[in-house]
């Protein structure tokens, strides 16, 4: 009769350990990046609204707008982009303020757009840029981590770099 654990049995334990300890650590880290990532894919989200938008109705085209202090940004008609347009699901602004509403997982987030002439996102009817000199840039931080995101300036492709 054996006692104890033999040399496998232990091994096993030591891997099993190794594994949840592995999966453990991530969440006792900052989540700086997790909001940062999550902010990008939202307002990635919303500029693919806004493309769609414009496609479907190219006479009322939508883009998106910046808040000029980066704390987050809204969709406007082409011709007043300093008011967000209504939202049909709950009749309130297309406003997305990071921390707040819909965004509240992206407490701590600034943006900043680079390449965007007029400050107005704004897709033509074939989903391209409507105003497009240069692919624009938009950079999400928070606590030193930084997602970038690029939108291609003819087909309005979509990139996130990490």
């Amino acid at each position: 009769m054996r006692r104890g654990m033999g040399m496998i049995e232990l091994m096993m334990v030591l891997a099993i350990l190794a594994v949840a300890t592995a999966l453990a650590l991530p969440s006792w880290g900052s989540d700086a990046s997790v909001r940062t990532d999550a902010a990008a894919r939202l307002l990635r989200s919303d500029i693919e609204y806004a493309q769609v938008h414009s496609i479907a109705n190219p006479d009322a085209p939508i883009g998106v707008v910046l808040a000029p202090d980066g704390t987050g940004y809204w969709l406007a008609q082409s011709g007043t982009p300093n008011t967000p347009i209504i939202r049909a699901d709950n009749q309130e602004p297309y406003h997305v303020t990071f921390g707040e509403g819909r965004a509240s997982f992206t407490a701590g987030v600034s943006a900043r757009v680079d390449n965007l002439t007029d400050g107005m996102l704004l897709f033509d009817a074939l989903g391209g840029l409507s105003n497009p000199a240069a692919d624009p840039s938009y950079h999400l931080s928070c606590d030193g981590n930084e997602v970038q995101m690029t939108v291609r300036a003819g087909t309005g492709f979509i990139r996130i770099h990490h």
